[in-house]
């Protein structure tokens, strides 16, 4: 009910930006030119009718509070991961996007994790709402994106684990480390709710040794964290905030 509702109010940007020559490479801006820049990506695994316009809704808030926000889109080819992380690679690369903080929901989590655990990445600060952060696990305890994950990286980790070894997020942060990650200065902030039926909960109460900053929302499900006006949505803003004390 929160998604369809989030999918049915009428938000639309008025400025809207390619990046390449396909259909799916573009960007809908929102909020002033002079704000926090940051960049909003949805989930990987999301149709057409629950991808971008489940997130207008948080953009078209972010922006009225301030900020500049990058809703983008990218292409998505089963059996090719390559090809949503080298969009989102060149969206890093772009000049209007550098410094931006980084915020991926659910699926949206894995090329935001990608740029922040990458090599040479001018990605320093992310913040994920209600994460799919280890593809295998996804795949092996059949949650509810499991097919959607299969079907994206081309096959199952046990046929093909040099695979995942390339593009699972949690493989990147292992070869990484804590030391590695907290010496960069990176930032990781996670936010969760733990009534989520579609990503558990429990999955971030299990990087609570990390070095991430981690919040559990009481009684939210998976989309209240993208719904602006919930208990969660303090919690973004509260991230949002803080990094930009620190700068």
């Amino acid at each position: 009910e929160v998604l369809e509702s989030l999918c049915a109010l009428d938000v639309a940007s008025e400025e809207i930006v390619s990046y390449g020559i396909h259909p799916r490479q573009f960007i809908e801006w929102y909020g002033p030119a002079a704000g926090q820049l940051v960049v909003l990506v949805h989930g990987i695994f999301a149709d057409d009718r629950h991808g971008l316009p489940a997130l207008r809704p948080a953009a078209l808030a972010l922006g009225e509070a301030g900020y500049r926000v990058a809703l983008v889109e990218y292409r998505r080819e089963a059996g090719d991961p390559s090809v949503t992380l080298e969009d989102t690679r060149t969206l890093a690369r772009l000049p209007q996007l550098l410094g931006a903080t980084w915020i991926g929901f659910s699926s949206g989590a894995i090329p935001v994790l990608d740029l922040l655990f990458g090599e040479d990445s001018t990605v320093r600060h992310g913040v994920l709402l209600a994460p799919i952060i280890d593809l295998r696990q996804e795949v092996e305890e059949k949650g509810i994106y499991a097919e959607a994950a299969q079907q994206w990286m081309g096959d199952t980790p046990e046929k093909n684990p040099d695979l995942y070894a390339q593009y699972d997020p949690a493989v990147a942060y292992a070869r990484l480390g804590a030391d590695a990650f907290t010496a960069e200065g990176y930032r990781l902030d996670i936010v969760h709710g733990t009534k989520d039926q579609i990503v558990p909960a429990q999955r971030t109460y299990n990087l609570a040794k990390e070095p991430f900053n981690i919040a559990l929302v009481p009684e939210a499900n998976h989309y209240d964290l993208i719904c602006p006006g919930h208990d969660a949505w303090i919690l973004l803003l509260g991230a949002l905030c803080l990094q930009n004390s620190a700068k």
